[in-house]
């Protein structure tokens, strides 16, 4: 059963995250299906996207850590899966809007950073936690919220793991509006903007991305290395098996740097 399903309603699509059991966390089959639903709203020249979490509790509690390797150095990492999607989402042509009708933890905020515009409601929450549970963010995930908050924010985003709610996101720039009606207000914005030349839109989302990166130098080859040394270590070692079990125990980690 698909877990990313999309309707139409007039020029906006609202494509939803229809895994609600496990608060609409991704995995390897989502994050594909969110590949081609983005591909799809490519090809049907839709005016506004709208992304959006299945039920009240959860936009997307991020990748689904059953997935994370069960030993050091077993299992398949994420992480390529996850920039895979990101890139097809920054790659729709039209506008995207994210709607954090609830917790957006991990993947699932940086799906929520990776959309031109976040409209959060009012108990919302979003969180960084890799830090609780032993991984290195990737470099490219990283520089999103860089992108985005600067910095000093986060830094403390990541180096806390403290999940920040709704009006405290507003505050750092994580959101760009928290109102009750939520729904309501990010469909009324989508629709908006698809009224307008679909053409001037799109053009200006281009240029605004290409100055975005006109800013970021980009990492040499050997800095790019260095990173993926620092992601590859912390993936292997044992407190990446500790944090994985302390979240399914629902216990707090005990760390050792090994």
């Amino acid at each position: 059963m698909p877990t990313v399903s999309w309707e139409d309603r007039g020029l906006v699509r609202v494509v939803t995250l229809a895994n609600p059991r496990k608060r609409n966390a991704l995995d390897f089959e989502s994050l594909l299906e969110l590949e081609e639903a983005c591909l799809a709203a490519a090809r049907d020249r839709v005016r506004c996207l709208v992304l959006r979490g299945a039920g009240e509790q959860a936009f997307s509690a991020g990748f689904d850590i059953g997935a994370l390797p069960r030993s050091g150095g077993g299992g398949e990492r994420p992480d390529e899966a996850v920039e895979r999607a990101m890139e097809a989402v920054e790659a729709v042509p039209c506008p995207t809007i994210a709607f954090v009708n609830g917790a957006a933890y991990g993947a699932g905020a940086e799906l929520a950073v990776t959309c031109d515009l976040r409209i959060a409601a009012r108990g919302a929450s979003l969180g960084m936690p890799p830090a609780r549970l032993g991984v290195v963010y990737s470099a490219a995930g990283l520089r999103r919220f860089l992108t985005l908050l600067g910095p000093a924010r986060t830094r403390e985003l990541f180096f806390t793991g403290r999940p920040v709610k709704a009006e405290e996101a507003l505050s750092l720039g994580l959101v760009d509006r928290v109102v009750p009606a939520a729904e309501e207000a990010a469909l009324a914005l989508a629709e908006e903007i698809a009224r307008n030349a679909p053409l001037a839109v799109q053009g200006m989302k281009r240029i605004l991305r290409l100055l975005e990166s006109a800013h970021e130098r980009g990492l040499t080859g050997a800095e790019r290395e260095e990173v993926a040394g620092l992601r590859r270590r912390a993936f292997e070692s044992a407190d990446l098996v500790e944090g994985r079990a302390a979240f399914l125990e629902k216990r707090p980690p005990r760390f050792t740097g090994a």
